[in-house]
């Protein structure tokens, strides 16, 4: 009886730690995000008012699109109707980056 116990407690333990996996996984691809359309917004040249609305529409697009490209799709189109240059192999590289300093970001908050 005791293992059996033991078992199921096992797996509640695996279930949970998968769930908060996820969870901080999630917060750092929604950080990502917020990180890239801040740094986007600045490059395009919007005022603070239609920065924070930009940023609020590039953040509100992880609910729906899992690995983010929705959001690579929308930088690319409005980073070009503005003249901003940039290249796919840029925009990866500065996901990568902002990536990384909100996986930093999310992990010390939530230590």
């Amino acid at each position: 009886m005791t293992s059996i116990m033991s078992f199921e407690d096992r797996g509640r333990g695996f279930e949970t730690k998968f769930a908060m996996d996820q969870e901080i996984a999630f917060k750092i691809e929604a950080k990502t995000t917020h990180l890239v359309a801040q740094w986007a917004a600045e490059r395009i040249g919007l005022d603070e008012h239609q920065s924070a609305k930009f940023v609020s529409e590039l953040d509100s697009l992880v609910l729906i699109d899992k690995g983010q490209s929705l959001v690579k799709e929308r930088l690319l189109s409005d980073f070009s109707s503005n003249k901003v240059e940039i290249s796919e192999n840029a925009l990866e590289r500065l996901f990568l980056l902002k990536h990384q300093q909100a996986a930093k970001m999310v992990l010390k908050a939530s230590a």
